[in-house]
Order: structure tokens, then C-alpha cells, then sequence
């Protein structure tokens, strides 16, 4: 699934990096974290593969990113 929205970092239980997409969803984003750190704050499109229930932050669905691209 490709997924549109902004990077944010958010220091909760350690830290974790979110996606907010343009439609208002919250995804948690697992992996691709030098990806993740190049793009902070930035509005980006994340490919990747949506996993099972929350994680440990309950920041919303996990997303398991396989590729960032900057818009």
C-alpha cells in the first residue's frame, strides 16, 4: 500500500516515528529508520505493508515501511 501524509518523530515510550496521511489516519511507522530521520517533518509517500493491531505507543495502525520517497 502507498500511504501519503507528513513524518513526524514522537518522543512516547522510548520514540517513535508517525505518519499522518492526508486523509487524518495516524499510521506507527516500523523500520526504515534513516529514512524515517532524513525525512522528518516532511510531506512524503511511504510504500509499505500494514501489520496487525497497535503498538506499544497506540499511535495508530503500524505500517512496516519498505520505501520513503520525499514529495
Amino acid at each position: 500500500m502507498k500511504v501519503t501524509g507528513t513524518v513526524e518523530f514522537v518522543d512516547l515510550e522510548g520514540g517513535l516515528w508517525r505518519l499522518t496521511a492526508d486523509d487524518g489516519t495516524r499510521y506507527t511507522l516500523i523500520g526504515s529508520k534513516g529514512d524515517l530521520k532524513s525525512a522528518k517533518g516532511a510531506r512524503v509517500e511511504v510504500e509499505g505493508s500494514l501489520d496487525e493491531g497497535f503498538g506499544i505507543g497506540m499511535s495508530g495502525p503500524q505500517l512496516r515501511v519498505s520505501r520513503v520517497r520525499k514529495l
